[in-house]
């Protein structure tokens, strides 16, 4: 049971969206099918269109990154009944 709630109290704590690393923040990711993706990654004033597969990345395009504005944070739906779990806890 503890660890059940220690999952999501951790599942909690991340973002969905806009997951950054310093210059390098995923804007968006499209899943075509089960083993492919499209990318859009910023990396400083760039943004890259990359396909994902199974076997590798590749380059599909280049582009300015003010065409693709960053992603607002999305709040874990389950964020607020584990804040409450997190208060009612000793």
């Amino acid at each position: 049971m503890f660890a059940i709630l220690w999952a999501l109290m951790r599942l909690a704590r991340r973002p969905l969206a806009g997951r950054s690393g310093g210059n390098l923040t995923v804007v968006a990711r499209q899943q075509l099918s089960r083993g492919s993706s499209v990318a859009v990654v910023k990396v400083a004033d760039r943004a890259l269109v990359l396909g994902v597969t199974d076997a590798g990345v590749s380059l599909l395009a280049d582009a300015d990154a003010a065409l693709f504005p960053e992603p607002q944070p999305v709040e874990n739906p389950l964020a607020p009944a584990l804040r409450l779990l997190r208060k009612s806890s000793p």
